[in-house]
């Protein structure tokens, strides 16, 4: 169905069909709106006419099977499932695959532009991304992908945190702290590891002075133990018992205790690998071997860590 609706500006045509979103657009003339309606209408009975032998799922139906038979065989499986979980509290979620179009997530680019970071949405619309792309080359379905034609938010800078002598001694001794949560502290320090590798760690990987971690990011990799981290690990239980999101929550929750503030638990691996090269001084290449990363421009979110107190003080030393 179209209308025109008069304003004061000119004219507003609003084209309502079923199976697609409201399209709305603005005229001076009453000619021109009700030309432009008239066509638009068309064409979109004439797109549901030529497409009616294709029966296209719901973006939520299509989204939870790709949980069930893909998302659930990755590494990132709970970080996928969660993102999308989000994604199908939005309105397009209800509409055939087909229907959500390169506006629609624009304007859900939109809407949260500037209550998230940019790597945040990003990893949102990554996600439909790769759910689109799946739909249309494993699973058959004639649908373009409608992220790779809209404008993608810039990237935040990376995080530059760094926990203070203070913070770290709170962190480690204060009374809420549990001993599970000090000991993961710990051996994050000492190692530089991801937390979600920490969290795979098992008895069996531990070879004297060297730690076999067998999923990591990219691939399993053997890293060097500090004397410290080798007690650590000895006088610990492994593996850890608790999962990410929980480890996560509980991290956030201490800070806030503490009157830490914009602190993560990942920040304590590049507190560590900045520790590792200007403390104990190694190479661009054993901070490398250590942090699990292919190409040295990884290592710039490490450098962008040294603080010009602490360049002096090497200069001095």
């Amino acid at each position: 169905m179209a209308c025109l609706i008069k304003r004061s500006w000119g004219w507003q045509g609003i084209v309502r069909v079923k199976s697609h979103p409201s399209i709305i657009k603005s005229f001076q003339k009453h000619g021109d709106a009700k030309r432009w309606a008239i066509e638009t209408e068309l064409k979109l009975r004439r797109e549901n006419a030529g497409i009616a032998k294709i029966k296209y799922p719901l973006f939520r139906d299509a989204a939870l099977r790709y949980i069930n038979e893909v998302s659930i065989d990755k590494k990132c499986y709970r970080i996928e499932r969660n993102i999308i979980n989000t994604i199908l509290q939005e309105t397009f979620a209800e509409y055939p695959i087909n229907r959500v179009t390169p506006s629609i997530i624009g304007k859900f680019r939109d809407k949260f532009k500037d209550e998230v970071k940019g790597n945040t949405l990003n990893r949102k619309l990554d996600v439909i991304s790769t759910m689109f792309t799946t739909w249309r080359k494993e699973w058959g379905f004639p649908v373009d992908n409608p992220v790779l034609s809209i404008r993608r938010p810039k990237n935040s800078e990376p995080r530059d945190r760094r926990f203070t002598d203070q913070e770290i001694n709170l962190l480690l001794r204060g009374n809420r702290t549990t001993e599970q949560m000090r000991t993961i502290i710990n051996l994050a320090l000492e190692t530089g590891m991801r937390p979600s590798e920490m969290l795979r760690i098992h008895p069996e990987h531990i070879k004297g002075q060297t730690l076999f971690i067998p999923v990591a990011k990219s691939r399993p990799r053997t890293i060097p133990l500090t004397p410290t981290a080798q007690r650590i690990l000895k006088s610990c239980t492994l593996p850890f018992n608790v999962n990410l999101d929980r480890l996560g929550k509980r991290f956030r929750r201490l800070c806030k205790h503490y009157g830490i503030k914009d602190a993560h638990l990942y920040d304590i691996r590049h507190q560590s690998l900045t520790n590792f090269m200007l403390n104990k001084k190694l190479d661009v290449g054993s901070t490398m071997l250590i942090a699990g990363h292919k190409d040295p421009r990884m290592l710039l979110r490490v450098y962008n860590n040294l603080k010009v107190a602490d360049v002096a003080k090497k200069l001095n030393a």
